[in-house]
């Protein structure tokens, strides 16, 4: 990933509906397409990472690490951003 370039991430309310060893299965708020998101590539926005979630929160992930399995992904959560600005969120929440 390079650290300055453009890069199109999935950012946005979700709700969590299950996990498993390499991927997380979400529903968009926005319309309630079901996601499927490497966990290793993204971010919950959440001070606590692990347990009970709250019943909705914002994730972003690389548009390459989302899978979607129903529905489409909103307009409204593809977001613009560069890879450092991914790098620290990472390290923020995590």
């Amino acid at each position: 990933m390079d650290l300055f370039t453009q890069i199109t991430f999935l950012r946005g309310e979700v709700r969590f509906i299950s996990s498993g060893p390499f991927n997380s299965k979400f529903s968009i708020v926005e319309n309630g397409a079901i996601i499927k998101v490497k966990n290793k590539l993204h971010i919950k926005f959440l001070e606590k990472q692990w347990g009970i979630f709250p019943e909705s929160f914002v994730i972003m992930a690389p548009i390459e690490a989302v899978n979607t399995i129903n529905g489409a992904i909103p307009q409204s959560y593809l977001y613009e951003g560069t890879g450092q600005e991914y790098l620290d969120l990472r390290q923020k929440y995590y």
